[in-house]
């Protein structure tokens, strides 16, 4: 026997190691299964053979917060979208299909028209787009959002709205805009009549083709491709509590968007200033969840100046031509630009923005009557957007919105707060009103409500109970159902604790407001138990409002915890608000208890204006 070589075992044989080959496009399904995916769409046929459910192929993001007061390695996988059915309007534009066919395109110079979008083949010597690079980078450095905000919007935002009584070319408005870059040629332009000089040039010329649009001229496509992948994929459904197919962000606002940008490039109007809006949301979102990154910051600020300089012409043009065919749908997509702008803001928890878009806001509504909302179902979900808005964060609204009147968004046919937020329309009247007594109360110089009409507003708010809340006709599944009355519960609660702390001025330790805070609470635990991180983000106002009132450490551990599940969304307003919460707590532990400690106070003498929608 040979040595080394024991009896009864076989040698082994030298097996070559297997190659295995693995690819990170399937869809999330079979990922996670560890199965290989064929990558057919919508869904893949193993997940249909099987019987699973297909997730997609979205990019999942990942937020990791660097404060070291937060709990350390937190890596949350961002929930996937839900499956939207081919009857939405937003299902009729293979947004992301079209965008990288045109990108792939666009560098053969052919002409290639999809859907809403088109490249056109540019002929003639105009800038590179690198120029807009390097002047938008020598206008906004690159690095803190604090940069962006003290720089750039502060002074764009403030003349906003100056447009409607100061409109024509080089007006000392138009010059104190800052530097603006055009992404159609990449040139930076001092003042808006610098850019209307431009305009009528090109209209002129025969330089450039007066077919071009809006697409056809940006720059960089796949910039605004990833901006749109990020809005429809992420922001969208993580900006209503409870997502679904005629989510009016999807549905509403992205149409008007991207029709903006099939308009002829020499024109300005409000879909593409929407568009703008809509892809610096995106780039703010994404900075957010990057943890600052600065090339979306600045491309950020860029869309959002473009957004500025857009919604100012739109507002001249409409205000030259009020009887145009095209007036009412301007409205609605100006309007649209305005709440996006707070969209914005509630995503950087910028405080010096919001507040000058929305008073303008108000006054451009008091120019319009308030039944012309009311004329198709995309105007009067827009419009109830604004207003909740205006209310939750106490705007002023113009007079020719009567808040008592029984016609107050009286069409509940159009109405969708209360389906998507849980805001019904008796409790989003009734905070109006609730902050309508507390500016009279405030004023001397105004008469002070009777005790009658104290009275006859608690017993209403009560009665608004969402016990009576009928969603049978809203099409809600089973778990969308009860998530929505969970939400309308929470506003309910938080409507009253704000009617008792503002009008009654009951202390925050009273039992009536303890238990109403207790309730609050479990509803939004509720709300975290069932839908878990498929569920996107609740408006700041209710647990703002609830979070500030727990007293006891056991309710403040509770809404601690709910806080930080909801950092998954990337919102900087509800971290905000949370550290608010946190100090009108440590401020009551060193007064005494006949001290009332209000966030109202805490948020004034902190020079914070969060918005708190």
């Amino acid at each position: 026997m040979k040595p080394g070589k024991q009896p009864g075992r076989k040698a082994t044989r030298y097996r070559p190691p297997i190659k295995h080959s693995k690819t990170f496009s399937g869809c999330w399904t079979c990922r996670s299964r560890h199965v290989k995916c064929d990558e057919g769409r919508p869904a893949c046929a193993r997940c249909l053979r099987g019987g699973f459910d297909c997730q997609g192929y979205g990019v999942r993001l990942v937020w990791n917060p660097d404060n070291p007061a937060r709990v350390q390695n937190i890596r949350r996988a961002i929930g996937n979208p839900a499956i939207y059915d081919e009857e939405s309007p937003f299902k009729r534009v293979d947004v992301h299909e079209a965008l990288e066919e045109i990108e792939r395109l666009s560098e053969e110079g052919n002409c290639l028209s999809r859907g809403p979008f088109s490249v056109f083949a540019v002929q003639g010597t105009w800038p590179k787009p690198d120029v807009e690079e390097a002047s938008l980078s020598a206008a906004h450095p690159a690095g803190l959002l604090d940069d962006v905000d003290d720089h750039s919007s502060t002074t764009a935002s403030a003349n906003t709205f100056e447009i409607d009584v100061s409109v024509g070319g080089g007006s000392e408005a138009d010059d104190e805009i800052e530097t603006i870059v055009s992404p159609s040629i990449g040139t930076p332009f001092s003042s808006l009549h610098e850019y209307d000089c431009l305009q009528q040039h090109r209209r002129s010329s025969d330089v450039m083709p007066l077919s071009t649009r809006h697409l056809d001229l940006l720059p960089r496509p796949s910039e605004q491709r990833a901006l749109v992948h990020h809005w429809t994929d992420f922001v969208c459904w993580h900006l209503v509590p409870v997502d679904r197919p005629d989510n009016p962000f999807r549905s509403v606002f992205t149409p008007m968007a991207l029709a903006g940008l099939t308009s002829p490039s020499s024109q300005s109007n409000g879909q593409v200033a929407l568009f703008h809006a809509l892809c610096a949301t995106a780039a703010f979102s994404r900075g957010q969840l990057l943890n600052h990154e600065a090339k979306s910051l600045t491309l950020a600020t860029k869309h959002y100046n473009l957004a500025i300089m857009h919604l100012r012409h739109s507002l001249a043009s409409l205000e030259e031509h009020p009887n145009t065919h095209e007036v009412d749908l301007q409205r609605g997509s100006i309007l649209a630009t305005i709440t996006m702008f707070s969209a914005m803001d509630m995503i950087t928890g910028r405080s010096n923005e919001w507040r000058t878009h929305l008073q303008g806001g108000a006054s451009w509504l008091s120019t319009i009557e308030d039944s012309a909302w009311n004329r198709d179902k995309s105007s009067s979900m827009v419009y109830q957007g604004y207003l909740a808005i205006a209310a939750l964060c106490n705007i002023n609204l113009p007079s020719t919105i009567d808040v008592e009147s029984e016609n107050f968004l009286a069409d509940t046919r159009h109405y969708v707060l209360d389906r998507f937020f849980g805001l019904t329309r008796p409790i989003l009247k009734h905070i109006v009103l609730t902050n309508s007594l507390i500016k009279r109360i405030s004023r001397a110089s105004s008469r002070s409500p009777s005790a009658q009409e104290i009275d006859n507003l608690e017993s209403q708010l009560y009665a608004q109970s969402p016990t009576n809340l009928d969603l049978s006709s809203q099409d809600l599944t089973p778990l969308a159902h009860t998530l929505t009355l969970h939400h309308a519960y929470v506003f309910y609660y938080a409507s009253l604790i704000h009617f008792h702390r503002t009008i009654r001025h009951l202390h925050p330790g009273s039992p009536i407001i303890q238990a109403l805070v207790t309730s609050a609470v479990s509803h939004l635990e509720d709300i975290e138990t069932l839908g878990g991180e498929s569920v996107g983000c609740t408006l700041v106002w209710p647990p703002f409002i609830v979070a500030c009132e727990c007293v006891d450490e056991g309710t403040q551990q509770k809404m601690l915890s709910w806080y930080m599940c909801k950092r998954r969304h990337g919102f900087m307003n509800l971290e905000m608000s949370k550290d608010i919460a946190r100090e009108v707590w440590r401020r009551r532990t060193i007064v005494d208890d006949a001290t009332d400690v209000k966030w109202q106070d805490v948020l004034r003498e902190m020079k914070l204006d969060i918005v708190l929608a």
